[in-house]
């Protein structure tokens, strides 16, 4: 909630009041006396009656989420919801029959200057893509659902709507400890996702387009590559070393050094969204939710299914 609230001061917003997703909870008031909220309010449904408002912000534990958005609709302005929405997609469907189109999910690697430059660049060549995403996530379901969900939306903000084509999963002892699964899409493209839990690595995107390989390694840097730099063996090194030639490094942008990346250009189209009515084409919908986490319960099965 932190750094929501520094990223919407920071482009212009004064939040006016902040309760908790929990009615017994008191600790809105510590919020709101540290971050200079003028009310707060034990009851969120309270709030959301009483108080005059452009917007709504929704940053709360997963779990209350889809209740408070549900009631918040209701108000017909606009609404910033973090991911997931939940973790059912039978919920998010409800919510979408029920909704306006007035909310922006909140997946914030959207508006990453790294993740925009290499999705602009592969779809200005035009050419079909091999790609693979590694995702080292931990073991808990939980997290899984609502954390993984951010590279499955990248890949489906990157190459478009994707369709599942094979999955494999890694059983031990019959408990699933990750999967390999490809992707295609209309472009032809193919994209390959390791889910492998706990490993170590990083979060990465590699997609290779002709001879160009561009590399999201973690997502907020991208490395673009093309050809071969040969190094021949030598007394000292006998092995011939095929290194790929680094042609630009792309870095995030400078407010990201200072606010949780994404989070200020998510609220900058908060704020047109209040102000114009406009959806940024960047924004992920309540639809774009449901997709990642239909993609999440193909994989891994139903969340209420693993309680």
């Amino acid at each position: 909630m932190s750094s929501h609230l520094k990223a919407l001061t920071e482009s212009g917003m004064e939040p006016v009041a902040v309760a908790s997703s929990n009615k017994n909870s008191s600790s809105q008031e510590k919020f709101a006396i540290k971050n200079n909220i003028k009310k707060s309010y034990q009851n969120w449904e309270k709030m959301i009656n009483e108080e005059k408002y452009d917007g709504i912000l929704i940053a709360t534990r997963i779990e209350s989420t889809a209740e408070i958005l549900e009631y918040a609709i209701k108000q017909n302005v606009p609404i910033l919801v973090e991911k997931p929405v939940s973790f059912s997609s039978q919920i998010i469907k409800k919510l979408i029959n029920n909704s306006h189109k007035q909310i922006i999910v909140g997946y914030n690697r959207r508006f990453y200057k790294t993740v925009n430059e290499v999705r602009n660049l592969i779809s200005k060549e035009n050419k079909p893509v091999i790609a693979s995403m590694i995702a080292p996530e931990s073991s808990d379901i939980r997290n899984f659902f609502g954390n993984t969900t951010h590279s499955f939306d990248l890949l489906r903000y990157i190459f478009g709507d994707i369709k599942l084509e094979y999955v494999k999963k890694l059983l031990i002892n019959n408990i699933q400890k990750g999967f390999v699964a490809t992707f295609s899409n209309e472009k032809q493209d193919i994209i390959q996702f390791i889910g492998n839990w706990n490993a170590s690595d990083n979060f990465s995107l590699s997609i290779f387009q002709d001879k160009t390989k561009f590399e999201l390694k973690p997502f907020e840097e991208l490395n673009i590559y093309n050809g071969i730099n040969i190094i021949e063996p030598t007394d000292s090194i006998p092995i011939r070393k095929y290194v790929p030639k680094l042609v630009k490094r792309i870095n995030l942008e400078s407010v990201d050094q200072y606010i949780k990346p994404g989070f200020f250009q998510q609220c900058n189209a908060f704020l047109e969204l209040i102000r114009n009515k406009t959806q940024s084409c960047k924004t992920a919908s309540l639809t774009d939710a449901l997709k990642s986490i239909e993609i999440c319960e193909k994989l891994v099965g139903k969340y209420e299914d693993s309680l």
